[in-house]
């Protein structure tokens, strides 16, 4: 997923979601009540060039459409009684029993030439569903998916975590064999088990519940952006598709009940545990990763930042320049290509603008705002300490823990420098103290 320009949480932009959602849903309904009970019908088209930029020139007709299930060893097992051909448009409409089976992928084959698109595990029988283009982006991430069923863990690696890191870059990488598909699998599964680590953590007893809703919930995150890619005509109608992916890619986490913050925190640490676990692709694969990673954390970080700010006593004024901030920051990572250092820039960029934000406020002493930072970021304090310990750390737990010592360290910090503030307003300080320190 190239990166595209933004411009998030808009009025415009919340309505536009809106309406296409409902459309979505209204269109769902329809089908739904038409479909044969006994299948789902798999809606969709062939399009050899990438959903994420043009549409193509020319699509494929008469290419064979089956539909296959993804065995324990990540082969594809084709379900009999499935076959179609796409029309002159490239299109087809495939009747698939998908309570026979799990883990489907949609297959078309034309000439020797091959193109996959897989299925959530979220379709029932009686539903309609559109599927975004196939194409060769679209088989790469069934490959990827194929390799997640294989190592066992198709149960807590999303579709949604394969479209955030899957580009064209990657498809074209994959296909011609100089990254394989098992290691993009096997990153997204150290980033999945860091993000169930997480909620077990701070979920407690709820954790499983929390964490079922939020798959649900980036489930229909999933499924409305390839209706939405599936229907869209024009380069702006896609762009827009993507921003509300992001958008409910990060209210999946917020709407299962994990707050602003602890919202962020997750999806930081997924995207770093995701790009550092990709120790053996190209330079390029790596940044694309980082790139679309580096987005989600960012929009996170953005609004759990803004919302701590709505608890204190800042300013209108200081308010909306920490929201200029965050429109920068997402910018800034759209414009970095996923280049380390220039990320890394723009989350820096951010954390200066926000604290000085912060220190030119009246609702707060600038000599403390600064004293609490200056000890965050000395030789040896928390943002030090938190660099060097989560380079090259894989494993869950251990993730969890180094990130755990980060936060308490700043929350003691915070609390040392304001001993004589209110609860809420050191709760609110520690929480952009660490938010804005996290990823620069």
């Amino acid at each position: 997923m190239n990166p595209r320009k933004i411009e998030m949480f808009t009025t415009n932009h919340i309505k536009l979601s809106i309406v296409i959602l409902i459309t979505a849903l209204v269109a769902m309904g329809c089908s739904t009540s038409s479909s044969n009970n006994g299948s789902a019908t798999i809606e969709g088209s062939v399009q050899p060039e990438s959903s994420k930029q043009k549409v193509a020139t020319s699509s494929v007709e008469g290419a064979v459409v089956t539909a296959a299930r993804v065995t324990s060893d990540g082969s594809l097992e084709t379900m009999e009684g499935t076959e179609t051909e796409t029309n002159a448009s490239g299109s087809f409409m495939l009747e698939v029993d998908v309570e026979a089976a799990e883990n489907i992928v949609i297959v078309a084959k034309k000439e020797g030439n091959e193109w996959r698109g897989f299925l959530s595990g979220e379709v029932e029988n009686g539903s309609s569903v559109s599927l975004k283009p196939i194409n060769t982006e679209s088989t790469a991430e069934s490959s990827v998916f194929a390799e997640v069923v294989a190592s066992g863990n198709a149960d807590i690696v999303q579709k949604s975590d394969i479209e955030a890191v899957v580009t064209n870059n990657v498809a074209s990488e994959v296909e011609s064999g100089l990254t394989s598909s098992a290691q993009i699998a096997a990153a997204l599964k150290n980033s999945a088990e860091a993000r169930v680590e997480f909620y077990s953590e701070m979920m407690q007893d709820n954790s499983e519940e929390a964490l079922e809703e939020t798959y649900e919930l980036l489930a229909e995150a999933q499924f409305q952006l390839e209706s939405e890619l599936a229907a869209s005509s024009s380069a702006e109608a896609r762009s827009e598709a993507y921003d509300v992916f992001i958008e409910s890619t990060v209210n999946a986490y917020v709407n299962a009940g994990l707050d602003a913050s602890a919202t962020a925190k997750a999806l930081e640490m997924w995207s770093r545990v995701t790009v550092n676990s990709m120790t053996a692709v190209s330079s390029e694969i790596k940044n694309d990763a980082r790139a679309q990673a580096s987005l989600i954390a960012a929009t996170a970080v953005d609004l759990a930042v803004q919302a701590e700010a709505e608890a204190t006593e800042m300013s209108e004024s200081s308010k909306q320049a920490i929201i200029d901030a965050g429109v920068e920051l997402r910018s800034d990572i759209e414009a970095s290509a996923g280049v380390a250092s220039e990320v890394e820039a723009a989350f820096e960029a951010y954390h200066d603008k926000v604290r000085n934000t912060m220190e030119s406020d009246t609702a707060f002493e600038a000599t403390v705002i600064l004293n609490i930072d200056n000890e965050i970021n000395s030789d040896n304090g928390a943002k030090s300490n938190f660099s060097s310990s989560i380079s090259g750390i894989l494993k869950a737990s251990a993730v969890f823990d180094v990130y755990e010592s980060f936060f308490t360290s700043i929350q003691g910090t915070v609390e040392s420098n304001l001993s004589g503030s209110s609860e809420s307003e050191i709760e609110a300080v520690s929480q952009i103290m660490i938010l804005i320190n996290l990823a620069s």
